[in-house]
């Protein structure tokens, strides 16, 4: 089932209340400024579809390995057809607290359930759920599988960062999740990926570009938490370091002399579209919703269609698959 276009703005209006008040006002974005794009040149239009945050739990559990195969079903009826799949992070739920048996086993079955119901290429990010025993002091830090060790290994990736090109369109997909000392974990961009995205666009300023990491770049929650604290509504703190990519800055201040036109994002659960400096900003919704317990301040289970234009134009169209929870 198609969602309405005014989703989006519903949805961030919607959560904002419910931490604010109703009676409160609400954060509507970032104001619109003119973009500095680079001409488009040999760019052609097609669609692929961003799927994030699929969460499948161990052994499927709360009905979990049926609503990701839903999901890819409605992605394969599509028309037309995405040309791949782009995947926002998140594939299992808490693999954090996991043992590397349990760990590659949610993986193995997400796998399973994944090549079983589609055949399209899939390009993968990766998400803080992906982070394998971290918080389980039972796992070895050196054991080959700790972190991110697994997630790469499965995936036959060598980089958790990179890029690729596709019918003119350059993509980049960023790792920002850092695992911390205390078990924890924080948005971050590495030194070297860093470096490597300033090269990278550099080299790819004639093409329009997308950008996809997992925790956000740019968000209305940590603003709303302000906000909500100095109306009372919440005890006074720092909105938490993993909500949003704690040195996004770094990405934002290089994206206007370069030719990004969108930068996507999951792990929020919750459908949000930014425009700054005429670059949107698209948090995407998750497959799973709440955990598969049902819609997040009523974004529904639900992925992302975007169709890309010729004229380097951006559409994203976020979409429930008619998923209806019982967990």
């Amino acid at each position: 089932m198609k969602t309405s276009p005014e989703f989006s703005r519903y949805s961030r209006r919607h959560f904002l209340r419910q931490l604010l008040g109703v009676g409160a006002l609400t954060v509507t974005g970032l104001d619109a400024l003119v973009a500095q794009n680079a001409p488009v040149v040999g760019a052609e239009p097609f669609r692929f579809a961003f799927i994030s945050d699929l969460h499948l739990m161990q052994e499927g559990a709360l009905r979990s390995a049926e609503g990701i195969a839903a999901c890819l079903a409605a992605v394969e009826k599509l028309s037309p057809k995405p040309e791949f799949i782009l995947v926002g992070g998140d594939l299992v739920n808490n693999a954090r607290a996991l043992t590397i048996d349990q760990a590659e086993k949610s993986l193995d079955l997400f796998l399973k359930i994944w090549n079983d119901h589609t055949a399209l290429p899939t390009h993968w990010t990766f998400g803080n759920h992906d982070l394998v025993g971290t918080s389980n002091p039972l796992v070895p830090i050196g054991d080959k599988y700790y972190g991110k060790g697994l997630f790469k290994e499965r995936l036959k990736m060598t980089h958790l960062f990179y890029s690729f090109d596709f019918k003119g369109w350059h993509f980049v997909v960023l790792d920002d999740v850092e695992a911390q000392p205390d078990h924890s974990y924080i948005g971050k961009l590495f030194d070297d990926e860093i470096a490597f995205l300033s090269a990278d666009l550099d080299a790819h300023r004639a093409m329009p570009t997308i950008i996809c990491a997992h925790i956000p770049t740019v968000s209305n929650l940590p603003v709303g938490m302000l906000m909500a604290q100095a109306s009372g509504k919440q005890p006074p703190k720092d909105p938490p370091k993993n909500l949003v990519c704690t040195n996004g800055s770094k990405l934002t201040e290089a994206l206007p002399q370069h030719n990004v036109r969108a930068v996507l994002a999951g792990h929020l659960h919750f459908m949000e579209k930014i425009e700054m400096n005429g670059i949107q900003f698209i948090n995407s919704g998750a497959v799973c919703g709440t955990y598969w317990k049902g819609p997040l301040y009523g974004c529904p289970e639900g992925f992302g269609v975007v169709d890309l234009g010729r004229d380097g134009s951006v559409d994203f169209e976020y979409r429930d698959y008619g998923w209806k929870a019982t967990g």
